[in-house]
């Protein structure tokens, strides 16, 4: 075995979203930071749509962006077409979605990293997590390298024992002609003790354009002018390059009779695919099974790039086998003569519980283990880049004896995600949508700067250049908040933002504006019971008089603070009260705070 020399702060393993955000955000920080990668030329990869954003998942980028992060900016980078979703409702949901150029995407994050003072990137696999009596101390690869580290970023998305489904056919694969980490999983398992569970994902084929009849497509142009998904990104530019299309069409009855005579040849309905996949994002032969009233499903047809003749064909994931999906592919109108050129499979991996992880992303059961992305049961590169900046963001101020850095639900989108999931747990791939969110007047995306850059700042993620230009954009934005027709010939330096960016947020507020101060009192009560924390020492599931329900949620959970408490379902407001009278005679008696 060769030892590496040179000790790392923090360890990221995993170069897909979550790993890329995690890796530059512990770097910015300070922290000397090592990404592994079983392959450079896959980090960042966009294994399914080439796509960034949708609903709630918009607002998600807007707030990784607003944080420092990376997402936003590498978008609007690689973007060939963009859409705001949800028009037809209310502004608080409207949710941005841009499709990219899936090689411009991943090259342009990639060169990010390269250029990343405090981080080296690295291609080699990991395969076992070593500890010691204080918990993670490092890596051991399969060229025998170790890596000394204080803290490590688990980001393995659909690598953990990953297995590959096309009808019967079953392959190793975390994806499609990539190997898995089957001995990384073992090691998480049997070693280190995790809770691992087993999920499934797919993705549709791909065609080549030449063989399409786009007559008979809806078309859906980009929208005119384009909207930036980042808020540093120079909209005049944007404004002036050329934008693709993406089409519409639909299934038929003949789509629907070639999968009905084909169940039996299904990996998920007569084949060997037995875990649970994501409900909102179903394969084709899962809607036709569970909705056999509806005749005709919507397809979306979405280039991957400007320099290749491929689509993806959104809506129609599957896990047939290959002649089974020239039959679908010939039933659809407009594809009849279309030829595939990647196939459409199904994948299911190991994932870890994400009840037994702290609000920071670290582990429970192994000190200073952070993990994030699809190894806590999301689906989604937004999720997954969401939690790789909190996760990067946590390990880098546990190396440096800091506070830990937690967003509430009525903060961002990021907050919701990760407190679901440390409370609630997954029983499905986790997908992020507006209903979740409590607070999504407060959570909008015309206003993620205004909320999250702030922090961003005080942490060090954001540059410093736009300090002063956010401060009198946030200025302008109160002074617009308060009369929408305020002189403002002196607003000083805007830097990437706006005054027309300004009015639009304060016309907005104005309209929201009776719900917003109602949601804001709400969010006032919610920060003070997050600020009471649970002092070290003190049992909540101990406490006499606690349902017996509510004492073992809180035995399984654990939870830091006791408003996170109260999230944890079942858990009720009698015992949330009971509690607050017993820390506070537990901080009495232990003179602790």
């Amino acid at each position: 075995m060769f030892v590496c020399k040179e000790n790392f702060d923090v360890i990221v393993i995993g170069g897909g979203h979550a790993g890329c955000e995690a890796a530059l955000a512990a770097s910015k920080l300070g922290a000397k930071t090592l990404l592994l990668s079983q392959n450079l030329d896959t980090i960042a990869q966009m294994s399914c749509n080439p796509s960034i954003g949708g609903i709630a998942k918009g607002q998600i980028v807007r707030e990784i962006d607003a944080l420092g992060g990376a997402m936003g900016q590498v978008t609007d980078y690689a973007a060939l077409h963009y859409h705001m979703l949800n028009t037809g409702k209310g502004p608080a949901v409207h949710s941005p979605r841009v499709q990219c150029d899936k090689k411009i995407y991943q090259f342009r994050f990639k060169h990010l990293l390269e250029l990343q003072d405090n981080l080296q990137i690295m291609q080699d696999e990991a395969v076992k997590i070593s500890t010691d009596d204080n918990g993670i101390n490092g890596v051991l690869t399969l060229r025998n390298t170790f890596y000394n580290t204080k803290t490590i970023v688990l980001t393995a998305g659909t690598f953990l024992a990953g297995t590959i489904h096309i009808g019967t056919v079953m392959t190793p694969g975390g994806r499609y002609n990539d190997m898995p980490s089957n001995a990384l999983s073992k090691n998480l398992r049997d070693e280190l003790k995790l809770n691992i569970l087993r999920f499934k994902t797919g993705t549709p084929m791909r065609i080549n354009a030449r063989g399409l009849d786009f007559s008979k497509f809806r078309l859906q142009p980009s929208d005119n002018p384009p909207w930036a998904i980042s808020h540093f990104s120079d909209l005049d530019k944007l404004s002036k390059r050329s934008y693709g299309c993406c089409y519409v069409t639909h299934t038929t009855l003949d789509t629907d009779k070639i999968l009905r005579e084909n169940f039996q040849r299904s990996a998920l309905y007569g084949g060997n695919i037995h875990s649970q996949g994501p409900r909102y994002c179903p394969s084709v032969e899962d809607k036709i099974k569970k909705f056999p009233e509806v005749t005709s499903h919507p397809l979306f047809l979405e280039p991957e790039g400007f320099h290749t003749e491929e689509f993806y064909i959104q809506g129609f994931s599957t896990s047939m086998p290959e002649d089974v999906q020239r039959a679908l592919i010939a039933s659809v109108p407009g594809m009849e003569h279309a030829t595939i050129t990647r196939p459409g499979y199904a994948v299911e991996y190991d994932f870890s519980d994400p009840k037994d992880l702290l609000p920071t992303l670290e582990s429970k059961r192994v000190t200073r283990l952070f993990l994030a992305g699809q190894v806590n049961g999301t689906t989604g590169y937004e999720e997954a880049g969401g939690q790789g900046l909190m996760a990067g963001i946590n390990a880098a101020l546990k190396v440096q004896g800091k506070e830990p850095f937690v967003l509430r639900r009525d903060e961002a989108y990021i907050g919701v995600l990760i407190d679901d999931l440390v409370n609630k747990g997954v029983n499905e791939p986790y997908r992020m949508f507006t209903s979740r969110a409590e607070y999504r007047i407060l959570l909008r995306n015309d206003n993620a700067d205004l909320r999250l850059t702030p922090l961003g700042l005080r942490l060090g993620l954001v540059n410093k250049c736009y300090e002063q230009p956010f401060k009198n954009y946030y200025a302008l934005c109160e002074t617009l908040k308060q009369n929408l027709q305020a002189n403002i010939s002196n607003v000083g330096e805007l830097g990437p933002w706006s005054i027309e960016k300004a009015k639009n947020h304060a016309e907005i507020h104005k309209k929201y504006e009776g719900y917003y101060e109602r949601n804001l009192k709400d969010a006032e009560k919610l920060a003070a019971m997050d600020a009471v924390k649970i002092p070290e020492g003190f049992d909540p599931a101990s406490v006499r008089g606690l349902l017996f329900e509510s004492a073992q949620k809180l035995k399984e959970i654990r939870p830091v603070t006791l408003g996170q408490a109260s999230r944890i379902p079942g858990v009720t407001p009698a015992d949330i009260q009971l509690l607050a009278v017993h820390i506070e005679r537990f901080r009495r008696l232990k003179n602790v705070r």
